[in-house]
């Protein structure tokens, strides 16, 4: 009797040790994990800043009637800064996902209209790349269902990427098809198909890490970051599915998954599309610029200028809210990262005095820096650098109808 309780304190001490180097352990990756994600979302944003520069001044030049042989160069720069800027988007993704700060929208949708609008956004390429590209929607598909459509949308279109980009003079196949259905909910396959290069057995366990492609060979000819399929399989658990693949090299690459979705009873909301802007809206505004970097300013400036706007710029943001007490403009845009006060204080103090005026938040957004902390601070809507110049007028513009 006496043994049996030395051997279950003994037993009791152990296991106390053991559950205390459990808990060390998980509070030190824990740790290591915030500090890999704040890494990830630090250096991201400070890429950002230069890359606005390249594709800004990119942009400026294009604009400028360039000779036949510096539009070559120009159209390769323009290429790299869309990739970088690709590349960076994806990490930040992958860094959102992995720190659990995705939020998994629940709205109604169509999803038969998705998907058709992802196959003609995809057309060019699968015309470029001589392939036949065929959709094929279960027509019984429910056309109000609940679910996050913009993940979805991501899902598709870096799977039939992939697919169309592997695949040269061959066919890809996208297949949606009703699983399972009752009253309230319904569950949906999805099979992408293609006759590409197809992926080799020794990696078919590795093609969904991050920075994972067939080969240095594949990575060379076909280019890409190798993030695309790690983001898929990410979203797809997000969701609450799981991710399948069969390959063979030099035939081809089978991609399946289902998914749940929660039936709409309600006749479909339409929501109006965003409306491209008219260069008659932005024509003769005013615009007050907030920006402390010298190249932002310029270029900013410069694509305000092109468009007939006139624009003054303050560098920080004491001196901004002074003059904004005294002088009206037809908007303010407002880097997020000033010297002094930054962005989000300042607009805090101008909506104080003026409620009206829109102010855009400039800004290289990290994960601690959403969209909704820059509304709730008072700012009507957020331009992410690098700026795309459609969607940078487009969002100016809106307010000017």
């Amino acid at each position: 009797m006496y043994k049996n309780n030395i051997i279950r304190n003994q037993n009791n001490l152990l296991l106390r040790e053991k559950n205390k180097e459990l808990i060390l352990a998980k509070n030190k990756a824990e740790k290591a994990s915030k500090a890999r994600s704040e890494f990830l979302s630090t250096v991201s944003h400070e890429l950002r800043t230069p890359l606005n520069a390249i594709n800004g001044i990119t942009h400026l030049l294009l604009e400028e009637s360039p000779k036949k042989r510096q539009l070559k160069y120009l159209e390769s720069l323009k290429f790299s800064g869309n990739y970088l800027t690709t590349f960076i988007n994806e990490i930040l993704e992958i860094n959102k996902i992995d720190s659990t700060k995705v939020e998994i929208e629940n709205i109604c949708f169509n999803l038969k209209e998705l998907l058709y609008n992802i196959q003609i956004s995809l057309k060019e390429l699968a015309t470029a790349n001589k392939n036949y590209f065929n959709l094929d929607i279960d027509k019984s598909i429910p056309d109000n269902l609940i679910g996050d459509p913009t993940k979805i949308s991501q899902i598709i279109l870096n799977l039939i990427n992939n697919a169309l980009k592997f695949t040269q003079n061959g066919k890809v196949n996208v297949i949606a098809k009703l699983y399972d259905i009752d009253e309230e909910n319904a569950t949906v396959y999805f099979e992408i198909v293609d006759t590409g290069i197809g992926i080799p057995e020794d990696k078919l366990q590795t093609v969904f890490e991050s920075f994972s492609q067939g080969s240095i060979e594949v990575n060379r000819k076909y280019g890409g970051t190798g993030l695309g399929l790690t983001i898929v399989k990410k979203l797809i658990e997000l969701l609450g599915g799981e991710i399948n693949l069969k390959s063979e090299v030099g035939k081809g690459s089978t991609f399946t998954f289902k998914l749940n979705f929660r039936i709409n009873k309600e006749p479909l909301q339409i929501v109006e599309e965003a409306k491209l802007y008219n260069d008659k809206q932005l024509k003769h505004k005013s615009i007050l610029l907030i920006e402390d970097n010298k190249i932002n300013q310029m270029i900013t400036r410069k694509m305000l200028e092109n468009k007939a706007i006139s624009c003054e710029i303050i560098d920080n943001g004491e001196d901004a809210v002074e003059v904004l007490k005294v002088k009206k403009f037809d908007m303010i845009l407002m880097d997020v990262h000033l010297p002094g006060i930054n962005g989000t204080t300042a607009t805090k103090q101008i909506r104080e005095f003026d409620k009206s005026t829109p102010i855009i938040a400039l800004t290289a957004i990290s994960l601690d820096e959403n969209r909704d902390m820059l509304l709730a601070f008072g700012m009507n809507d957020v331009i992410t650098k690098p700026f795309v110049p459609d969607e940078f007028y487009t969002i100016i513009a809106k307010f000017f109808d």
